[in-house]
């Protein structure tokens, strides 16, 4: 028996982290709302909506069209907005920036949105950004984030795009 109880807080110690742990809501008492943001270390999510009894993502709606632009990958992430919503949450102090991986970006056939790529957030969380060609400076780029993921470290921001913008370069 105290093998197997030992095996079970090795494991448990060995266990990484829970990625993507809830720094702050908006607002604070967010058992009940109908909608709040969820801040990150590094980055905030707006306009998480509790609708019948399930975590509903924001969505871009652009010219009549509504793009699922921010989707949940685990269901640890669905489950910590989830008890948020339905029992209010104790912020956790904030950690280290999340690991962005950015996928290859895949072109568009528009002349302004010239491609889309994906940001996985350690693995939680993929938000589609826009690669836009400059109408200032040709042969420039900027990226396109959506309207309810917003940076609050400029470092990791500015890091975000440049590898965004690096990867449609050498793409291209």
């Amino acid at each position: 028996m105290k093998k197997l109880l030992n095996l079970a807080v090795l494991l448990l110690l060995a266990a990484p982290a829970a990625a993507l742990e809830i720094s702050g809501v908006n607002p604070a008492e967010v058992k009940g709302a109908a909608k709040a943001d969820f801040a990150f270390s590094g980055v905030t999510l707006k306009n998480v909506a509790w609708e019948k009894g399930a975590v509903v993502m924001p969505v871009t709606d652009n010219k009549g069209k509504k793009y699922n632009d921010i989707k949940l990958l685990s269901k640890g992430l669905y489950a910590r907005f989830e008890a948020c919503f339905k029992n209010g949450c104790a912020p956790a102090k904030p950690g280290a920036a999340p690991k962005v991986k950015i996928s290859a970006p895949k072109a568009l056939k528009s002349p302004a949105r010239v491609a889309n790529a994906e940001l996985t957030f350690d693995g939680e969380l993929l938000v589609v950004v826009g690669v836009m060609a400059s109408k200032k400076e040709e042969g420039a780029f900027w990226v396109a984030f959506p309207r309810d993921l917003e940076f609050t470290d400029p470092a990791l921001k500015s890091a975000v795009e440049s590898a965004v913008i690096a990867a449609w370069t050498k793409k291209k």
